[in-house]
């Protein structure tokens, strides 16, 4: 049995929490040593991944795949050949683009969204030894990049504009004095927002320019000095512009805990301080640095999800909303702890238009295999409970499964459609077989069109423009 059948096997004693999807590895081969990995869900619907130790050998790997997991771009190495680390991206129009380190150099390349061809391929961006090269952007409405990025010890603002073929354009770069590598950078509209960290005592520092790289705010130190702040914060904004930071946190004699800041978005000034976000932690759970923060569209809600920084088995999420109150409090979105040993790592996220939350996550196996695999899941936004009274009389068409992972036979439920049968279809998109539906209800036993028990992984089940995925197992 292979590798990944293997882990297919494993990932039965994962729990997802209520509204989640059934969790789906989306690589071939696993990244060992660097689980990183950042996802984008392109116009289309369509996942772009970047991950880290392609085929668990040093290079990035790139791949395009469909909710239910099926391959649109198969699994390719974007980078040389070589040891690679520190990814980051950013999306420009219609292009990928993906910064990396390969030891000391710093490299990228461009995919398109359109298909996943190769736009641009690797080429120098810098050759300057850099401690932590990893580049923060936010583009701007003239098509330009504005970027921190760290060159030793003081982070680097710079404003690049992409060159015609290959390549960028530096309007103009400086060096932040008194700051430490990381940071993060927000453009809207004629303002940039940058957040730093001091190079001494790691506390945050605000500054803002407007898009001539003027500046339109002085630099000042709105959080506490007794903290220590985590490298990357997570910036937002509400619906009045004003800047959210949300940050990792320690202070001497406390746990780590997620904390909010807001900023006013013409002076600078703080009108949210330091509000704690995850109250009431059980033992079994600790605040970790890996997070993200996604709004949903069109409301002033956000989507706090981490990793578990303690025993590193659950991935938990939460709502709040622009000033940290909480809208939904933290629950489990996949809990692993009946997977011992396991480890999770390095968390991205994605939200669509309707408020569906698309994550991937490192997940590590250790027994049966040794690797750690790109995993991805969903949350459908429904289970929140909290959409327009309007929008909750809709009954949407809906798929579900009466038990997944699948052993022997399953119930699929109908819901908001009548098809006569529902269709199954293996990870390359080949139709395996038909079920029929009678009563809003359909039954599969896990066999193939002749009767022939079909193979472990993971299947999708559709009714037309409806689809649900399942994985089957051994009996």
């Amino acid at each position: 049995m292979s590798a990944l059948l293997l882990l297919l096997l494993s990932l039965s004693g994962v729990t997802p929490g209520p509204g989640w999807s059934w969790p789906i590895v989306v690589t071939e081969e696993p990244n060992t040593t660097r689980p990183l990995q950042f996802i984008h869900r392109d116009q289309e619907g369509r996942f772009h991944l970047l991950w880290e130790e392609y085929r668990d050998s040093g290079p990035i790997g790139y791949k395009v795949f469909l909710l239910d997991g099926s391959t649109v771009v198969p699994d390719t190495m974007i980078s040389r050949d070589m040891f690679c680390a520190h990814l980051s991206k950013a999306v420009i129009g219609d292009s990928l683009f993906a910064f990396w380190r390969e030891y000391n150099p710093v490299y990228y390349a461009i995919r398109s969204l359109e298909d996943g061809s190769e736009v641009t391929p690797v080429t120098y961006l810098f050759t300057t030894y850099t401690l932590y090269p990893d580049i923060r952007f936010s583009p701007d409405s003239l098509g330009r990049l504005h970027v921190l990025h760290n060159d030793g010890n003081p982070t680097i603002y710079a404003v690049w504009r992409p060159a015609e073929g290959s390549g960028f354009m530096t309007e103009y770069e400086w060096v932040i004095p008194g700051s430490h590598s990381g940071g993060d950078i927000l453009v809207d509209g004629d303002r940039v927002h940058v957040v730093v960290r001091d190079d001494k005592v790691y506390t945050f520092e605000y500054v803002q320019y407007d898009l001539n790289g003027n500046t339109t705010v002085q630099r000042r130190d709105f959080t506490a000095d007794d903290i220590s702040c985590d490298r990357y914060p997570e910036l937002a904004l509400d619906s009045d512009g004003n800047l959210m930071v949300v940050s990792s946190i320690a202070r001497n004699g406390q746990e780590r805990r997620y904390v909010l800041w807001k900023l006013d978005c013409a002076t600078g000034e703080t009108i949210v301080d330091e509000k704690e976000l995850v109250v009431g932690i059980p033992p079994v759970m600790d605040v970790g640095i890996s997070f993200i923060l996604r709004p949903l569209p069109g409301s002033e809600e956000f989507y706090l999800c981490w990793i578990d920084g303690g025993e590193s088995l659950w991935v938990w999420y939460m709502v709040i909303d622009s000033s940290g109150n909480v809208v939904v409090d933290w629950q489990y979105a996949y809990d692993h702890s009946d997977e011992d040993p396991e480890d999770l790592r390095d968390i991205d996220g994605v939200v669509d238009e309707e408020g569906n939350l698309y994550i991937v996550y490192g997940q590590g196996e250790i027994e049966p295999i040794f690797g750690r695999y790109p995993t991805f899941g969903w949350f459908d936004y429904t289970y929140l409970g909290i959409c327009e009274e309007s929008s909750a009389q809709v009954s949407s068409p809906l798929i579900t499964a009466s038990c997944n992972p699948v052993m022997g036979s399953v119930q699929f439920i109908v819901e908001g459609f009548s098809p006569s049968v529902l269709q199954v279809f293996d990870v390359a998109g080949r139709m395996v077989t038909m079920v029929p539906v009678s009563g809003s209800r359909g039954f599969w036993d896990g066999t193939d069109s002749s009767g022939e028990r079909l193979p472990v992984g993971v299947y999708r089940v559709s009714g037309g423009e409806v689809s649900t995925v399942v994985t089957l197992l051994c009996d």
